[in-house]
């Protein structure tokens, strides 16, 4: 599953760009596609509280409100590809910076020829880059579905129903697999801490020792066996 997001302000420039983006994922990949259109800074921004997963991001700074509700995206999407539109009353100053980093820019008014050939560039970088990126993933697959999640966006690895969902802030993904093949696959930071789970340990506040529960950044609660708090202390002490 690819997610894209729009913020335009006109109805008329939303649509405009999501049929051209249609046109250009499916040429360009084989994925499911979820496209998220907005006109609201306030509307893209009860989304952003769920701190979904976003893979291209299309917005336009010149909203009122759009430049601060932009950086608060970008802290929970560091990977998504993300295209400014803009015109010449915002300084490029406000987006051209490291904590923003645009790999596109579309310059206003919109216009047809404009867009599709800003698209068109966009989707040659872009989708080298989300190739790339898919190493820095975890790949969910189903028969309805596949979903990659950045692993810097997981919590833990829970084995329940006789499946293992993995788990961020705002989601819960579901999968036939088990926790001992996983914990061969995943990166040196995810560590078992329990015969169910597997905690991405980059996520941790702090132990919770005599409840034997690990506290995640996000507040999030997961428990741990004795067998493991002598490592999970370590782990704590050298960070």
């Amino acid at each position: 599953m690819i997610t894209s997001l729009t913020l335009l302000e006109k109805k008329t420039e939303c649509e405009q760009f999501l049929t051209v983006i249609r046109k250009y994922a499916a040429r360009y990949t084989d994925e499911m596609w979820t496209f998220l259109t907005f006109q609201k800074v306030s509307e893209a921004e009860k989304l952003l509280n769920s701190q979904p997963i976003l893979d291209l991001v299309n917005w336009d700074v010149t909203i009122e409100g759009a430049q601060a509700a932009l950086e608060k995206m970008r802290r929970w999407n560091e990977n998504a590809f993300l295209m400014i539109v803009a015109d010449t009353s915002v300084s490029p100053m406000t987006y051209l910076k490291p904590g923003i980093s645009p790999g596109a820019l579309l310059l206003k008014p919109i216009n047809p020829v404009n867009t599709e050939r800003v698209m068109r560039d966009l989707f040659e970088v872009w989708i080298r880059k989300f190739n790339h990126g898919q190493t820095d993933s975890f790949l969910v697959e189903t028969r309805e579905e596949r979903q990659y999640i950045p692993l810097a966006q997981i919590d833990y690895f829970e084995a329940k129903e006789k499946k293992v969902f993995v788990r961020t802030k705002s989601s819960e993904y579901g999968f036939y697999d088990t926790l001992d093949t996983l914990e061969s696959r995943l990166p040196a930071e995810f560590m078992r801490c329990h015969r169910s789970y597997i905690v991405n340990l980059k996520r941790i506040r702090t132990l919770m020792l005599s409840q034997n529960l690990i506290q995640l950044i996000d507040g999030v609660e997961v428990p741990f066996s004795r067998s493991y708090k002598k490592t999970l202390k370590e782990y704590i002490k050298d960070v």
